[in-house]
């Protein structure tokens, strides 16, 4: 297959489920990984993904094909500008959960690079476990932050640690709150989705150790529905997001789950 009929592949399958990963487009169309990460490179430039971590969003609601390369580019830029203001307000409302003397854990998010640059900017002592490579020399800024690294196999398309390693570094440690993301949140089956196995089985292992978990969510993951489910949205003590959408909050509420925002 030619990479132009794999885009259009690659766009259909997105468009459909909402949310695909490169490992298991890469395994679909029998190449690799890389190939797949220069096909989701090409389709964000021409507006018709959204790249996150690990894989490629559905784009919300159509993108004219006669707009100039430029228009293209300044659209997806607006769209990524308002995505990292929404993540912003979610990591400062998760910074106010953070107290003084906590060990807390920091799932891979960019949520959580943001919270941890409030981190590293406090005067809060804190002990911080992390699985996610980028948050490491963000906290290395605070002296008064001891942060550790989980280890573990090393996903480079997450830049962070997950596998079976990773859950038995993580069995013995104990956090009075955790942060953690998602790829995608199906209100409608209370569905909390990661975007592989490993990655969801860290979340599952780090929800037994914490005493309080907090879910992160800007709004856009709550139109994701794609994705493997490693947790129900009431096994969570709040959601912590950026929507002022009545449905959403409403939906959440009737988990019986928390909504901070």
């Amino acid at each position: 297959m030619f990479p132009k009929e794999r885009r259009k592949e690659i766009i259909s399958i997105v468009n459909s489920t909402g949310f695909a990963t490169v490992d298991d487009l890469a395994k679909r169309f029998a190449v690799s990984v890389d190939s797949i990460r220069k096909d989701l490179k090409v389709l964000q430039k021409e507006g018709k993904i959204k790249r996150e971590y690990g894989g490629a969003l559905k784009v919300d609601g159509p993108v004219a094909q006669t707009q100039p390369h430029d228009s293209v580019a300044e659209t997806v830029a607006l769209q990524r500008d308002a995505e990292d203001d929404g993540r912003r307000a979610v990591a400062a409302r998760a910074f106010l959960e953070i107290n003084d003397g906590d060990a807390i854990f920091l799932g891979v998010s960019r949520t959580n690079l943001y919270l941890a640059d409030m981190i590293a900017s406090s005067d809060k002592r804190l002990i911080v476990t992390t699985n996610m490579i980028d948050v490491l020399p963000r906290l290395a800024r605070n002296p008064k932050v001891t942060a550790l690294a989980t280890g573990g196999y090393l996903n480079v398309h997450l830049n962070g640690f997950t596998g079976p390693a990773t859950i038995s570094l993580l069995e013995p440690l104990l956090f009075s709150k955790a942060f953690i993301g998602a790829c995608g949140v199906d209100l409608a089956k209370s569905a909390v989705l990661a975007t592989s196995v490993d990655d969801g089985r860290v979340g599952e292992q780090v929800l037994k150790n914490a005493s309080h978990c907090f879910l992160l969510a800007d709004e856009g993951k709550f139109a994701i529905h794609g994705g493997y489910r490693y947790a129900s949205v009431s096994d969570f003590s709040a959601i912590i997001t950026d929507s002022t959408n009545r449905d959403i909050l409403a939906a959440i509420a009737s988990t019986g789950t928390p909504v901070l925002c």
